[in-house]
């Protein structure tokens, strides 16, 4: 029952589909249609244990094998070469605008540029490429989608612009980090589109929990509601106050930590 319950959540929530939630999928069918025809030929109290013992290690077994793939999917599997001289770009909309390029500048000893605007689409970003380019990154921080989503963009549109900015960084060097965007908080109407993103090109991956978190540590939602002011981290119920910032700065520091180590954080 917890997995099937686990199941629905995924279908529901209408995530990137990895080849392992198939796997899954076949499992949970077999093992349900294999229990159901022995059930018809004995009742449940008098089915064998090892049976029972059988489909749960199987269950258990597909769904930790989907758990893994879905980690190991949002991770890159290379590290970047580090040049202390290239900055780290951020691109994106107003959560980028709002201040934590500044606040990740703090954190890293390498130079952090903010290059995000209020309200733009990823086929924003993409006319505003060469104004990219010839900063000369050698890490992208890309947070783009939600406005293409609100403002009547598809997928297919807004996947496409992704791949030519992503492919634009690739080609002088540069690594890409991609911030999951979450467009609904039950439903992902885009299906997705970054985790896609991220594992057709081996990018890394910053979950869509550190946006959800904003939403969530704001006076307009359960737990942040509960709690006073100074433990908020919007104050609107979606763009980052300071402690969002820093929130989000530490959020992305943690993927430079992981690739470099201790090294790359500036020293205080």
């Amino acid at each position: 029952m917890p997995l099937a319950v686990c199941a629905v959540i995924v279908l529901i929530k209408n995530v990137d589909w990895p080849p392992a939630i198939f796997l899954l999928a076949a499992v949970m069918l077999g093992v349900g249609f294999g229990r159901f025809i022995l059930f018809r030929k004995q009742s449940p109290q008098h089915s064998s244990p090892l049976i029972k013992g059988m489909s749960t290690i199987a269950l258990w077994g597909a769904w930790l094998v989907f758990t893994w793939s879905w980690l190991a999917s949002a991770q890159s599997s290379t590290t970047p070469q580090l040049d202390g001289q290239r900055p780290v770009v951020c691109v994106g909309d107003s959560l980028t605008a709002f201040g934590y390029p500044e606040e990740l500048g703090k954190l890293l000893s390498i130079p952090v540029i903010n290059q995000g605007m209020d309200g733009i689409t990823s086929g924003d970003a993409l006319k505003d490429l060469p104004k990219l380019i010839d900063e000369n990154p050698q890490i992208v921080v890309i947070e783009l989608g939600g406005h293409d989503f609100l403002k009547g963009k598809t997928r297919a549109a807004t996947k496409a612009n992704l791949q030519k900015i992503v492919d634009a960084c690739e080609e002088i060097g540069g690594a890409v980090i991609i911030m999951e965007v979450p467009r609904g908080f039950i439903v992902d109407p885009f299906g997705g589109l970054e985790r896609e993103l991220v594992r057709d090109n081996d990018l890394e991956l910053v979950s869509d929990g550190v946006i959800r978190n904003l939403v969530l540590w704001s006076p307009f939602a359960p737990p942040g509601s509960l709690f006073a002011s100074d433990q908020h981290l919007s104050n609107d119920g979606l763009h980052p106050n300071s402690q969002g910032n820093q929130y989000m700065a530490e959020s992305i520091a943690n993927v430079f930590t992981g690739w470099y180590g201790e090294t790359i954080r500036a020293k205080p």
